[in-house]
């Protein structure tokens, strides 16, 4: 029993540990302006991209024209929002490849690539600091998102005019019209299924492809079920407790646009909020080895301070029995001029540090040896435990690589080195 409430209780303070370093990054990267740009985006991509799909089924349309008409089925669906059946009708009509036609061609794709382009800028927001991508690998890497998405849109769109054209078989419709009651609601919820679906794939891809850090594939299918599932439980309860016929009513067709683009930005909202629980998770070791480095002391005051404070002061993650040592009251734990071989962290107890203006008192949460790792200089005091102390070490390139990964840990290094350096 007491095994399991322990535990229980590492893996609560682990997901709450999670949480708090995703918010706290997701607001330090200000994701909730990049979702707002990939709205953006999308404004700008939705007709390129629909024109693209539909060059793309150009062919098929020539063999099969009631692939066309189906078409048109769309965009009659979609008609209050945009009107797009004009710019597909003159798409049809044209048949030759002139200097201006080109032109035009160039532009779409242009313009289509604002949505995708968008959706990289903000994930690398998000994993910059361990990305090693170039920016021309980016840009190529919209163009290829970019056709490859168009491409299985466009294929979708195929099998799902085949699938239509099936049920109007007689054996089929047959089926259908003697089980009817089964098949009603079936066919209702099919078409939003097959969005999610799509969704759902396109989420994982763009978690897995995108950051360039190879994210588990297991990690990227979790947070993209949990995306899309989070919108589809959003998007539900806006959908109960708004009435769009009445907004309609009152202020027209545009109220339609609104709601689609409230939608689409909590979608990317609850995307980027997702692709950070992912780099959060990917790299929790270190965030977490950088945030206690980041501990405010005691004396700071703030609901914020203490939050941080009981969610790192005891770093159970990393802790392992090779970086843990104990200490008995009076134990040393180096000496002046020793090597600097390891940065300490007090978990629990004091540690007196006797340096050339007198003895001072290190307790829980406080760093020794960071200073001089990272001036390369050997200890500048005695460390003697106070009281029964638990400490975890560092080695010098675990601690440089905390500093490495988070700019605010370099701050807070330098500011050190600033105040050792006018002391000395």
């Amino acid at each position: 029993m007491a095994n399991f409430t322990a535990y229980c209780k590492k893996v609560f303070s682990r997901f709450a540990q999670i949480l708090y370093l995703t918010i706290s990054n997701f607001t330090k990267n200000a994701l909730w302006e990049s979702a707002a740009a990939c709205a953006f985006g999308f404004i700008f991509s939705f007709i390129p991209i629909t024109l693209i799909i539909f060059a793309v089924l150009i062919a098929a349309i020539q063999i099969y024209p009631n692939i066309y008409n189906f078409i048109l089925n769309f965009a009659n669906q979609i008609e209050s929002i945009v009107d797009i059946k004009p710019l597909l009708n003159r798409l049809m009509e044209t048949g030759s490849t002139k200097s201006f036609n080109i032109f035009l061609i160039v532009w779409v794709i242009w313009m289509a690539r604002k949505l995708f382009n968008s959706i990289i800028s903000s994930i690398n927001k998000v994993f910059r600091s361990v990305s090693k991508r170039k920016s021309w690998f980016n840009q190529l890497l919209t163009f290829i998102i970019e056709f490859t998405m168009t491409l299985i849109i466009a294929v979708i769109i195929l099998f799902a005019f085949t699938f239509t054209q099936i049920i109007e078989l007689p054996v089929i419709k047959t089926i259908f019209e003697n089980f009817q009651f089964i098949f009603k609601q079936s066919s209702q919820n099919l078409g939003t299924f097959v969005l999610y679906f799509i969704l759902f794939v396109s989420t994982t891809i763009a978690y897995r492809v995108i950051p360039g850090t190879k994210p588990l594939i297991r990690r990227c299918i979790f947070y993209a079920a949990l995306s899309t599932v989070s919108f589809f439980i959003v998007s539900f309860f806006i959908n109960l407790f708004m009435n769009v016929t009445n907004y309609n009513t009152i202020y027209g067709t545009i109220s339609s646009l609104v709601l689609l683009m409230m939608k689409v930005y909590i979608f990317f909202n609850i995307f980027l909020f997702c692709a950070q629980m992912i780099y959060v998770s990917q790299f929790f070791e270190t965030l977490l080895r950088s945030e206690i480095y980041l501990l405010p002391n005691y004396k700071s005051h703030g609901m914020g301070n203490y939050l941080r404070r009981m969610l790192f002061i005891s770093p159970a993650e990393i802790q392992t029995l090779q970086n843990t040592i104990h200490l008995a009251i009076g134990d040393k734990l180096f000496s002046k001029e020793d090597k600097v071989d390891y940065v300490y962290y007090i978990m629990n107890g004091a540690i007196t540090a006797d340096t050339s203006s007198g003895l001072e008192l290190r307790t829980q949460g406080s760093f020794l040896g960071d200073t001089q790792c990272l001036l390369n200089e050997p200890y500048n005091f005695n460390a003697t435990a106070l009281s029964e102390c638990e400490l975890i070490r560092f080695s010098k390139e675990e601690f440089m690589q905390i500093i490495q990964r988070s700019s605010h840990a370099t701050r807070k290094a330098l500011s050190k080195i600033a105040e050792y350096t006018a002391e000395a």
